[in-house]
C-alpha cells in the first residue's frame, strides 16, 4: 500500500452494517495543506463524521413514507446530554419529526446561525445496487449507501460541526441551531410545518446554512465552490389529452394518445428563452475563469458581461449543449410521466403526460403553461399547473458576514479555488427560508467529482470517504468565522 502522498484513517462502522473496522487510504485532495483550525483535531473529525454517517445510512428513511422520527431520536440521543446544548423532538405524525438542537453562546451577542439537512431520502430499487441500500459499505475509498450525499452526509458533517464547537462555546457570540427536517424529498412537509407550528424555534436566525451549493473536484484538484444564492421553483404541469374511445381494430384520426404524443415531443424539444439574473451572470463569470476549452471559456465570459441579446443568444446556445449549463440558462421544463391506456386493444379516451418545471426566479408559472399549450399547438391537450402558485423570494445577498465566511473558509482550505454564487436548478428547503426573511446559503460542504455527484438520487450513491472530514472541517471554519468573537 502507498504511503507518504496518502495518510491513513482508521474508520470504525457500525458492527451492525456490512463492513466492520477497516484502514482506508485518503487520497490527498481531501486533506488541506494549511494548518488545522484551533479546537479541531482532523483524524477525529474524519472519524466521527463517518461513524455518524454509518449509523445515519442504516435508519431507513425513505419518503414515502419518510419514518424520520428513527433519525430524530439518533440525533437527540447524541446531543441532549451535551452541556450547552437543548434539544426538541417535533412529530409532525406518526413516524415523522422535525428535528431542532440549539448550541446556547455563553454570552450571545448577535442572532443565531441555523444549520439545515433534511433526514429523509428517495427510494431505491435495490436489485439495481451492488450493495445493500441502507447498510453503509466500504468500497475503495468510497463509503456506499441512500443518503450518503443527499442528505446525510452534510447532516453528519453538520453534527461533527457542532459537537465540536460545543467544547468552546464559551467563545461563540451567536447561538447556533441544526435543524434536520422531514419531508423535503417530497415537496418540504417538515420546514413548512416547522414554519407554521413551531417557527419560534428558528426565528431568531440572522443566516442559514443548507444543501444546493457545490464543491466540484477535478482531476485531484478542488476548483469550484458553488454557493447557491437563489433556486429555481419546481413545479408540475399536467397535459390531458381527450379523444373518442374505441377498439383498437378501428384507428380514430383523433386518438387521445397520439395527440398527447405529438404535443408531449414539441414540448420537449422547444426550449424557453434565455434569462439571466445577477446570479447566474456571476456564476459564469467564475466558471470562465477556470475553463479551458476556448469556445466555452468565451462563451461564458459572453453571457456573464454582455447586454447585447444577440450576442448572449449566439452563446447560451453554444453553452446549452451541456445539460448543466442549459438549465442555469433557462427554465427547465422535462417530461417525467406518461399515463394512458387500459388495453392493448382499447382505444383510450383519455391520456396524461407530467412535466417536471423548474421556474426561474421572478418568472410567472400561468404564463409559462400558456406557453406550452400554444408550442404544443393541440387542440385535443389542455395543460394544467398542479399545486398552488410559490412565492420567488429575493435571491441570499453576497454580501453578509456568513458569504465571506464561506468564501473564506473555502479559499483557506484550497488556495486558488474559485468562489462563485449559484442558482441551483434543484429545489431545497432554503427557498421558504429566504420568503420568511432569512438570508439562506446553499453549500453540499462535501468535494465530490461530477460522476459521484450525478448518483444522487441514482443507483450506487457514494462519498468519498475523505470528503467527510473535508466537510466538518468546512463547515467548522465556517462557523467560527461567523460566529465566534
Amino acid at each position: 500500500m502507498r504511503t507518504g502522498a496518502f495518510w491513513i484513517v482508521s474508520l470504525a462502522l457500525a458492527a451492525s452494517n456490512s463492513a466492520t473496522m477497516d484502514s482506508i487510504m485518503v487520497q490527498p485532495e481531501y486533506q488541506p495543506t494549511t494548518p488545522a483550525p484551533k479546537g479541531l483535531n482532523r483524524a477525529e473529525a474524519q472519524h466521527e463524521t463517518a461513524k455518524h454517517l454509518v449509523q445515519l445510512i442504516a435508519i431507513d428513511t425513505q419518503n414515502p413514507p419518510g419514518n424520520e422520527l428513527k433519525v430524530a431520536q439518533y440525533l437527540d440521543a447524541t446531543l441532549s446530554a451535551v452541556p450547552g446544548i437543548e434539544t426538541h423532538v417535533l412529530e409532525l405524525s406518526p413516524g415523522r419529526a422535525n428535528f431542532v438542537a440549539r448550541l446556547h453562546a455563553m454570552r450571545p451577542e448577535k442572532k443565531a446561525v441555523l444549520l439545515m439537512a433534511h433526514s429523509d431520502v428517495v427510494g431505491v430499487d435495490r436489485a439495481k445496487w451492488e450493495s445493500p441500500p441502507f447498510e453503509a459499505t466500504l468500497r475503495d475509498g468510497y463509503l456506499y449507501g441512500r443518503g450518503a450525499i443527499d442528505d446525510k452526509g452534510m447532516l453528519a458533517a453538520e453534527l461533527t460541526a457542532l459537537l465540536s464547537l460545543a467544547k468552546q462555546r464559551d467563545g461563540l457570540d451567536r447561538d447556533l441551531i441544526l435543524l434536520a427536517t422531514a419531508g423535503e424529498e417530497s415537496g418540504g412537509e417538515g420546514i413548512e410545518w416547522l414554519l407554521n407550528h413551531d417557527f419560534r424555534e428558528i426565528e431568531d436566525a440572522e443566516f442559514a446554512i443548507n444543501e444546493g451549493g457545490r464543491i466540484r473536484l477535478e482531476n485531484g484538484r478542488l476548483l469550484l465552490v458553488n454557493i447557491q444564492t437563489t433556486e429555481k421553483i419546481p413545479y408540475n404541469v399536467l397535459a390531458r389529452a381527450n379523444g373518442p374511445s374505441g377498439h383498437g381494430s378501428i384507428p380514430l384520426p383523433n386518438n387521445a394518445l397520439a395527440a398527447l404524443a405529438r404535443a408531449v415531443a414539441k414540448v420537449h424539444q422547444w426550449r424557453p428563452p434565455v434569462r439571466l439574473n445577477e446570479t447566474t451572470r456571476s456564476y459564469f463569470s467564475g466558471l470562465a475563469r477556470i475553463e479551458k476549452d476556448s469556445a466555452l471559456k468565451q462563451a461564458m465570459a459572453q453571457v456573464s458581461s454582455s447586454q447585447d441579446s444577440i450576442a448572449i443568444d449566439r452563446s447560451a446556445e453554444i453553452l446549452s449543449h451541456e445539460p448543466r449549463y442549459n438549465a442555469m440558462l433557462r427554465t427547465g421544463v422535462s417530461v417525467t410521466l406518461i399515463q394512458g391506456g387500459i388495453r392493448s386493444n382499447v382505444i383510450p379516451s383519455e391520456a396524461t403526460a407530467t412535466f417536471n418545471v423548474r421556474l426561474l426566479p421572478g418568472e410567472n408559472i400561468h404564463e409559462l403553461v400558456r406557453e406550452m399549450s400554444r408550442v404544443a399547438g393541440e387542440s385535443q391537450v389542455t395543460f394544467s399547473v398542479s399545486g398552488e402558485s410559490r412565492p420567488s423570494a429575493p435571491a441570499s445577498s453576497e454580501s453578509t458576514a456568513l458569504y465571506a465566511a464561506l468564501e473564506e473558509a473555502a479559499e483557506t482550505m484550497a488556495p486558488g479555488v474559485v468562489v462563485t454564487p449559484f442558482m441551483s436548478p434543484g429545489g431545497t428547503d432554503g427557498a421558504v427560508l429566504r420568503a420568511k426573511g432569512i438570508a439562506t446559503y446553499g453549500i453540499l460542504p462535501l468535494p465530490l467529482t461530477v460522476d459521484d455527484e450525478l448518483r444522487m438520487h441514482g443507483d450506487n450513491e457514494r462519498v468519498p470517504v475523505g470528503s467527510l472530514g473535508w466537510a466538518a472541517e468546512y463547515l467548522y471554519r465556517m462557523l467560527l468565522l461567523v460566529a465566534s468573537r
